[in-house]
């Protein structure tokens, strides 16, 4: 497989997945106690690693109903001026409303407030923003070099499935939005290339060296979607068993609160 054929062939959340399956074998086993009280398989950075792959996972499969106009590259490596400014472009997209840079942030459960260029996530402030802006300019200069003209990238920031989400102002350059909103958003944006634009700009994005990357490794992506499914099974089955516990605790909690209730009761009548 060439270069060209090694980049488009990459996956969503693929580094990140490849990242989570290795640490994740490495990791110590459960006894059968922790499996049985629903321990999960899953601690420390690894979470972190695993709630970003299901961002990017989900980004990506919204993605894929954009339609024939549009290009989407996903797991982009870059480098920038020097070789250990390396970073990774979650998705690229290209289509009638430009090309973007698409950050994405996993922050299930939480409250997401924007207010210009600050960002909280759960009363915490964040740096997302200078992240996806960074990310953005970066892609654009590597793209213009590669293309031999201008080529404007703008950065999109994606949270995915915030309990709350507020913008009171959206940054600077900057496109907040939810999973949710994204493909809309693209979908509803001004066109400002026409198809043959298009189609250059993502011949350029396709090359490894238009991203200064050596070289793109091949990966068997059908294995590491299967590894991450194994995982993903355990995970649930694990919240699986720690609710029906939390249910019979509760549920021996009431029985008890009724029992003592009832002894009560029937002293008050028998008194």
């Amino acid at each position: 497989m060439s270069d060209g054929h090694a980049l488009r062939a990459r996956v969503p959340g693929q580094s990140v997945m490849s990242d989570f399956v290795s640490t994740q074998r490495q990791a110590t086993p459960r006894t059968r106690v922790q499996r049985l009280f629903g321990r999960s398989p899953i601690s420390g950075e690894n979470r972190v690693r695993y709630r970003g792959a299901l961002g990017e996972l989900l980004v990506g499969d919204a993605l894929d109903h954009l339609g024939p106009e549009w290009d989407v590259l996903h797991a982009v490596p870059a480098y920038g001026a020097r070789p250990d400014e390396g970073y990774e472009i979650d998705h690229l997209v290209i289509g009638p409303a430009g090309v973007f840079t698409i950050l994405t942030k996993n922050h299930p459960g939480e409250e997401v407030w924007v207010g210009g260029n600050t960002m909280t996530v759960a009363g915490v402030r964040e740096e997302h923003i200078d992240t996806a802006r960074a990310e953005a300019r970066s892609a654009a200069a590597l793209l213009s070099a590669a293309a031999g003209h201008p080529v404007e990238v703008h950065p999109v920031l994606v949270m995915v499935n915030p309990t709350k989400f507020q913008v009171r102002e959206q940054p600077d350059g900057v496109t907040v939005l939810t999973s949710r909103q994204l493909v809309r958003w693209l979908l509803k944006a001004d066109r400002v290339l026409s198809g043959e634009q298009v189609a250059s700009v993502s011949d350029v994005a396709d090359r490894p060296s238009s991203w200064r990357t050596p070289s793109v490794a091949t990966q068997d992506t059908e294995q590491l979607h299967r590894d991450f499914a194994e995982f993903r099974s355990e995970v649930t089955i694990a919240t699986r068993r720690r609710l029906l516990w939390a249910s019979l605790a509760f549920v021996g909690v009431c029985l008890a609160v009724w029992a003592s209730v009832a002894v009560i009761v029937v002293r008050l009548l028998l008194g």
